[in-house]
């Protein structure tokens, strides 16, 4: 393997890899890209195998083709025949499994132990290389797909991928809904067989796939094991495939789900790219979605709209590439007009100036893998090339992102009587036109972080008390010294009513949208956050602007909220569900006592403004209320979507480290064996499985079903008779599968692996010890040793405590045919 050498340090940093790390890409004599990422502080091994073909690339006469074939790859192979095989398999080692089609590109990832790589990377090979394609097994899939596609039409993202097919050239395949469902794939199993199979020859070839990998391995070792695996596919170069510019001249679309949420709103402008271009002035172009987000022109919005969220992207879903601007809300056409308006004044604003100094890429571990596959496999070109760095305006460029070129995409709050309606999905859309007349507002500045003079700290750098007045506490210190770690931070929470806490969380997002926007334009990051234990923010960045950030963010920060706000529903309504355990207090729990201020701090950052800070916010919150009402034992949601859905939430007894780890073991002893019992023999529905979730260290696990046909009180009754029958037994460990679970969770939650998990996982440590006048140890530290001493005898009987009702729980209950039963 003729290799180029890694990457340097700085290179992976631009990449959004921590430092350290070394990376490397490589294109082997098949034709196969493959990726190596080492990073010493990861706990998991990312596996992710891509390839270039995408569900715009599917015959026009079985549409949902390329879907079918992603969700085939996981119904057996050559060498692991039986379906399901890989889920029980990564379960068992605590990993997890997905995949995805898109557009132009299908990827499968794997996380894993890194002593599990080699075993992982063969069956990842062996699926994409030799999939067993049964007839009766693709026609069982068929319904899972068609059930899907069902699900889905509650999900605005579906329609939102219909209504830009609108925006599309007539005829070409990006006009059609590629979802998949029984009446675009047909019924004849045997037919669909030799469909799939040819589409399968055609383009899993090693000419049109990449492997890449991320993980603590040695570069060497990583690339050793790819290229050793990769040998196993398919060899072939794919003639290149047919794709033609999918857009129509420019113009607008405005839409509506039949199933919104009433006063939805959002509004995309989208300027598409050719691939050959974006690619060869990806950092230019990075610089003017810096300076379209750093706080200028959302301040200015903000002042005539009362805008919640404004996103700049470079990667749009469904588009290709394209330069996107995503606001919300769009309440109605003046507002549209006055948006695109001001937007294209402040694109033609950046592309004279783009920002010089980029934010600092952030770091995804596992978006790296599957975004560096996804780049191999569908455009063939490295990292390394095409960057040219030039500061003036790339003349190839200019005409692509002109004014007139935009793409408008507005989500309406409400659909006329009058607008048209696509039969397939039944998403409702009009024509919408792009007004030429300049409505100016008036322009505002984004908010100023003005540096102080940094007095350089003599505080020692262990973690200490620095001042526990009345009514507060103030910690300063780093007990990790990681590299590459922020040059200070400034960690802030406080208690607040647990009464309109989403909206209150949402209207505080949305006061400091402009101040996060100037902060990540001057390096600094700003999150806004609260749960069961009160609000709360954390900064990072330059010391010398991070007391101005904080204090903006607390002035930003309601005392009362102004309007209530009901987040638009989006994804599958089980997983709407499940987000509810990760927000919401545990069934049972009390009300909780005022929690002091709390503040910890790092670097040279200005102390005696933190204390003052703090006797402020101790003195407003003295009498503030934390109780909240115990939601009833059975919640009915709203009617969202046409499926009737199900889910038990099960609360851990307290928020010990025990009883968390003792929740996810039992996860994954029963989520295999819950998915088989409800899809496979009962045939409920598209959704079944068992997740554990955690809402400020307190943690629990909800059991949910998602069914088409099914109702709530038979969905009920499945989930109980599977805990009295099966949720003891499938809790019986042996002395080596137990060893083996530890051995995956430890690999999977043991020590951080970025500096951001490390300070997050220490400041929540700190607010569940708020009382503490010594550093607690590192919370992981505590955490691997409370799982070294739990035994197999402890998870069985955390079972039949579930299964007899001892553990606090609470039904969440959706029937489409009625609100509230």
């Amino acid at each position: 393997m003729n290799a180029p050498p890694p990457l340097d340090d700085d290179a992976a940093r631009r990449a959004g890899l921590p430092p350290g790390s070394r990376l490397q890409e490589v294109q082997l004599p098949s034709g196969l890209w493959i990726a190596a990422a080492e990073v010493p502080n990861a706990r998991l091994q990312r596996l992710v195998a891509a390839v270039g073909v995408g569900y715009l690339d599917e015959p026009d006469d079985c549409r949902g083709l390329a879907h079918l074939l992603e969700h085939a790859l996981f119904l057996g192979s050559t060498r692991y025949p039986e379906a399901g095989e890989l889920a029980h398999w990564v379960g068992e080692r605590g990993g997890r499994y997905n995949a995805r089609t898109d557009d132009t590109v299908t990827d499968v990832h794997l996380h894993l132990p890194p002593d599990e790589t080699d075993d992982g990377l063969a069956r990842l090979v062996d699926m994409l290389a030799r999939p067993r394609l049964v007839p009766e097994s693709i026609a069982r899939e068929v319904e899972v797909l068609d059930a899907e596609f069902r699900a889905r039409l509650a999900d605005p993202d579906l329609h939102r991928l219909a209504a830009l097919g609108r925006l599309c050239r007539e005829g070409h395949p990006a006009r059609l809904c590629h979802a998949g469902n029984r009446k675009s794939l047909g019924d004849d199993a045997t037919h669909l067989v030799s469909r799939l199979s040819d589409f399968h020859a055609r383009h899993y070839r090693s000419g049109r796939m990449a492997l890449a990998m991320l993980g603590p391995l040695p570069l060497a070792a990583q690339l050793e094991l790819l290229a050793r695996h990769g040998a196993a596919l398919p060899i072939g170069d794919p003639s290149p495939l047919p794709r033609t510019w999918r857009w129509g001249e420019p113009g607008g679309v405005a839409w509506h789900s039949p199933q919104a949420t009433p006063g939805t709103s959002a509004l995309e402008l989208l300027w598409p790219l050719p691939d050959e271009l974006d690619a060869s002035h990806s950092d230019w172009l990075s610089g003017v979605a810096a300076r379209l987000a750093d706080g200028r022109l959302a301040a200015t919005l903000q002042a005539a709209v009362e805008l919640d969220s404004f996103d700049v992207t470079l990667t749009p879903q469904g588009t290709g590439a394209a330069l996107a601007l995503r606001l919300a809300p769009a309440p109605d056409e003046e507002a549209v007009q006055t948006l695109l308006a001001a937007c294209r004044t402040a694109l033609e604003r950046a592309l004279v100036s783009p920002l010089a100094t980029r934010p600092p890429a952030a770091i995804e571990l596992d978006a790296w893998p599957r975004r560096c596959a996804c780049r191999l496999a569908g455009s063939g070109s490295s990292s390394d090339r095409g960057n040219d760095g030039q500061a003036a305006p790339p003349k190839a460029l200019l005409p692509w992102l002109a004014t007139e070129q935009c793409r408008l995409l507005w989500q309406s709050p409400h659909a006329p009587g009058s607008w048209k309606r696509l039969t397939e999905t039944g998403t409702v859309w009009q024509p919408q036109s792009l007004s030429e007349a300049e409505l100016p507002l008036p322009w505002r500045a984004a908010p100023a972080l003005p540096a102080r003079t940094l007095r350089p700290s003599a505080d020692e750098p262990d973690p200490h008390l620095l001042n526990q007045g009345v009514g507060f506490q103030l910690w300063a210190g780093d007990p990790l010294q990681l590299p590459g770690a922020p040059p200070a931070w400034f960690c802030l929470g406080w208690s607040a009513s647990l009464a309109h806490q989403t909206a209150r969380l949402a209207q505080w997002r949305q006061n400091a949208l402009p101040l996060r926007q100037a902060a990540a334009a001057n390096g600094l990051q700003l999150r806004c956050d609260g749960d069961v234990r009160g609000d709360w923010l954390i900064a990072t960045g330059p010391a010398e602007r991070l007391d101005a950030l904080v204090e903006l963010a607390v002035a930003c920060w309601p005392e009362t909220v102004t309007r209530p706000r009901d987040e638009a529903p989006k994804g599958l309504l089980a997983q709407r569900m499940l987000a509810r355990l990760e927000t919401l207090p545990p069934p049972g729990t009390p009300g909780k006592p005022n929690q002091q201020p709390l503040a910890w701090v790092y670097g040279d950052t200005d102390t005696q403004a933190a204390e003052t800070l703090l006797r402020r916010l101790a003195a407003s919150r003295r009498n503030d209320d934390t109780a909240h009402e115990v939601t009833a034992e059975t919640h009915w949601l709203s009617a969202q979507a046409d499926d009737h859905a199900v889910m038990l939430e099960i609360a851990g007894p307290d928020d010990t480290p025990q009883s968390r780890w003792l929740l996810q073991l039992l996860a994954q002893c029963h989520d295999a064996a819950f998915h088989q019992e409800m899809r496979q023999q009962r045939g409920l529905g598209y959704v079944a499985a068992v997740r554990y979730r955690e809402a400020a260290g307190y943690p629990r696990l909800g059991y949910v079903v998602q069914s088409p046909g099914t109702g709530v009180d038979a969905l009920r009754q499945a989930i109980g008779e599977f805990l009295a029958h099966q949720g003891e037994a499938l809790a019986r460990l042996d002395e080596t599968a137990m060893a083996n679970r530890k051995r995956a969770l430890l690999a999977a939650a043991g020590p951080p692996e970025t500096h951001t998990e490390a300070l997050s996982r220490l400041w929540q440590a700190l607010r569940r010890q708020p009382q503490a006048d010594a550093w607690q140890p590192l919370p992981w530290e505590a955490e691997s040793q409370a799982l070294t001493s739990l035994h197999a005898g402890e998870i069985t009987a955390m079972a039949s405590a579930i299964a007899e009702g001892r553990l606090a729980q609470r039904w969440w209950l959706h029937d489409p045919s009625a609100a509230h039963p």
